[in-house]
Order: structure tokens, then sequence, then C-alpha cells
């Protein structure tokens, strides 16, 4: 690949893909991206760890602070979804009945409950094993 070729694609997923970035140091988030990539019907999800420098090197515009916070989906229009909503866009993109489930994103209270229970999650992810459980003796966040 030249060099304008990559950059045309910084920032990007390729046409009919999704890009996953996630925190491959997380026994929990490297379990939850083996579960998507189980799940997936769609053959478009792109698993990347944001630990890679070539990975980050690809989106300029995403800080390793903020990827760090939450999952990112990039697509192929460089569109970035985060968190629950990153989620959503994943579910989305399945075939079949797998796919009605983002339809529970526009239930009333549905968006609001999924972004605090995945922050929630989320800011104490170390301290879970790959099943999302607390570890030892860790304390979870209220």
């Amino acid at each position: 690949m030249s060099a304008g070729e990559r950059a045309v694609g910084k920032g990007k997923a390729s046409a009919g893909k999704l890009k996953i970035l996630y925190d491959g140091s997380c026994e929990m988030c490297r379990a939850s991206v083996d579960g998507i990539m189980q799940f997936d019907n769609s053959g478009a999800m792109e698993p990347l760890d944001l630990h890679r420098e070539e990975v980050r090197a690809q989106f300029p515009g995403l800080t390793l602070e903020n990827l760090l916070e939450e999952l990112h989906a990039v697509d192929e229009s460089g569109r970035v979804y985060r968190g629950a909503r990153a989620i959503n866009e994943i579910l989305r993109r399945q075939r079949g009945l797998r796919g009605y489930l983002a339809y529970l994103w526009y239930l009333p209270p549905y968006a609001w409950l999924a972004d605090w229970q995945y922050k929630r999650i989320a800011a104490s992810r170390y301290a879970r094993d790959a099943r999302g459980k607390l570890k030892g003796d860790a304390v979870p966040e209220r």
C-alpha cells in the first residue's frame, strides 16, 4: 500500500466494515471482543488493540486518554461510536434477528440505562475478570 492509499484510509474503516478499538490490556475487554467476534454474523467487525502504536496512528483524531475510557467503533465514513453506542452499532450491523436487538436503543429509557451501565462497568474494568465479575477484594463502584 502506498503512502497516498494509507492517508486516504486514516481514521476510517474499510468499506462495509466497522473497526472496533478496544483495550487489549484489559482481561474483560479482550473477552468482550472475543464474544463480539463469536456473535458477529456480518463479517464486518475488525477488532484492533488500541495499545498498538500502528493502530493509534490510523486514528490521529482519537487520543489515547479517550480511547481508554470506553470502547470505540469507527465506520467507513469515519464516524466514531463510543461506549454503549458502539455496542449498539455492532448490533445494528448484524443480520437477521440479531440485528433487531439494536432497536432496543430507541425505547425511551434504554439508551440512557445502557450508557449508565456501560460507564459503571468500564470504570472498574481492570478490577474485573474475563467474565465481568469483580476480582478478589475489589469493591464495586457506585
